[in-house]
């Protein structure tokens, strides 16, 4: 069964609601553009691309990387952040 256009606009405004409540930067204003989300935490930073770095064409946020620069060597969290750019680099 194909939606109607009725049905498309209302399931494109529940999923822009659902974003808005999970604490993604995407309001009336903003709605239509492309943003960068986080790699790892899957978030969409407060300043878009000016917000982070990309490896390989995946975006990290800000927030991450400077998790990851304080990051104690022996900590799971340190192993997560290097899994996490092998992944990406190779």
């Amino acid at each position: 069964m194909m939606k109607t256009f009725d049905d498309q606009t209302r399931s494109r405004n529940e999923h822009s609601a659902q974003l808005e409540t999970q604490g993604n930067v995407i309001n009336r204003e903003n709605r239509g553009k492309v943003y960068p989300v986080c790699y790892r935490c899957a978030q969409v930073p407060q300043n878009g691309l000016y917000d982070g770095f990309r490896i390989r064409g995946m975006f990290i946020c800000s927030d991450c990387q400077n998790e990851l620069l304080s990051a104690e060597q022996d900590t799971p969290e340190y192993q997560e952040f290097l899994f996490l750019i092998h992944s990406l680099l190779f």
